[in-house]
């Protein structure tokens, strides 16, 4: 099935795993997703990131550590994309 907005996708998935206190989610990987996954990380709303081989299917997948604060709230408390494509 092909995907229309895969960043939106990537934004989901972060934004789900954060609300059910994952440790780390995996996403299907791409040099934008990569970009926006370091900026993030930069920016203190993740902890890291790592390009690891699919093991379901074939190509890559970017496996993002996230990050909670003392009391295991997320950093993330809400996440949307503003513009579409």
């Amino acid at each position: 099935m092909a995907m229309t907005d895969p960043i939106a996708d990537m934004l989901t998935r972060i934004r789900n795993a954060s609300n059910a206190r994952h440790q780390k989610v995996s996403v299907p990987w791409s040099r934008l997703k990569e970009s926006i996954v370091k900026v993030l990380i930069d920016e203190g709303y993740l902890k890291e990131q790592k390009k690891v081989k699919a093991v379901v299917g074939g190509g890559d997948e970017i496996v993002i550590q996230l990050k909670f604060d003392r009391e295991n709230r997320p950093i993330i408390s809400g996440l949307k994309r503003v513009s579409t494509p």
